[in-house]
């Protein structure tokens, strides 16, 4: 299957799925998060489809996050952020092939996959409070799971990046691949994953998924994510941050 923000290719069981805006940084607007919701019902309902890989084209960049070039007030999915974040019941697995910068919602799509591989020359942060907006796709929530505390919000408050070496050092990356060779990284992954029984893998993620990110936590948590994007999207300050980045300035926030 094409489309014209994302492609998708099934073979053996694999889906592999690329997002297909290398001008752009691969970054997502509204219409690629809905094609990509979509994709990701696909591949529920598919039997023949056992694994999913999501990366990006070209070399520099897995996922910048959200285009800062699409209205803020843009709709989303319902299954939330990259068709993923409010998502449940996606008990196959997914994995990340991250081949270069993965910020802000690109970072997010990578959690929100079960095995994470990195090229070398990836890299990884949540920049959004530096354009007036916060990581509201599942990253704030997710990353405080993932890493110690400080660590945590040390990214979270500052925007900072961090290597694929230092992903890797705090359990957020399974692999660093060979340069240039994280998709046949992924795909070795995705071999493993074959080789094992398809029900004892959507039970296995079904119940790894509960013990971690029970119902009654997750959905309080969805609803708070949606009230904030809603009351950001209506912010001064998100408008100045956007404004600021496609104008190469520092942004001069109001609070408001």
């Amino acid at each position: 299957m094409t489309g014209n923000l994302i492609q998708t290719e099934a073979a053996d069981g694999v889906l592999t799925i690329m997002l297909n805006r290398p001008d752009a940084l691969n970054s997502l607007d509204s219409a690629a998060c809905f094609e990509l919701s979509d994709i990701f019902d696909r591949y529920c309902e598919d039997d023949a489809l056992r694994v999913a890989i999501v990366t990006g084209r070209g070399e520099k960049a897995f996922c910048a996050g959200h285009d800062l070039a699409d209205d803020i007030l843009a709709p989303m999915p319902t299954k939330g952020w990259a068709g993923l974040s409010h998502r449940s019941g996606l008990n196959k697995p997914l994995i990340a092939a991250v081949n270069g910068l993965a910020f802000g919602g690109g970072w997010e799509l990578a959690m929100l996959c079960d095995v994470v591989v990195a090229d070398p020359r990836a890299s990884f942060g949540l920049p959004e409070p530096k354009v007036g907006f916060a990581a509201l796709g599942g990253g704030a929530r997710l990353l405080p799971h993932r890493v110690p505390h400080h660590i945590a919000m040390g990214l979270i408050l500052t925007g900072r990046r961090i290597s694929a070496q230092d992903a890797a050092n705090f359990g957020l990356v399974n692999e660093i691949s060979e340069p240039g060779r994280v998709l046949e990284t992924a795909m070795q992954w995705a071999q493993d994953m074959i080789a094992c029984s398809p029900m004892a893998l959507r039970m296995s993620k079904q119940i790894a998924a509960a013990s971690t990110d029970p119902v009654e936590l997750r959905e309080p948590l969805q609803a708070l994510e949606l009230r904030l994007v809603q009351e950001l999207a209506k912010s001064e300050d998100v408008y100045e941050g956007m404004a600021a980045f496609k104008e190469k300035r520092a942004p001069a926030w109001t609070g408001r």
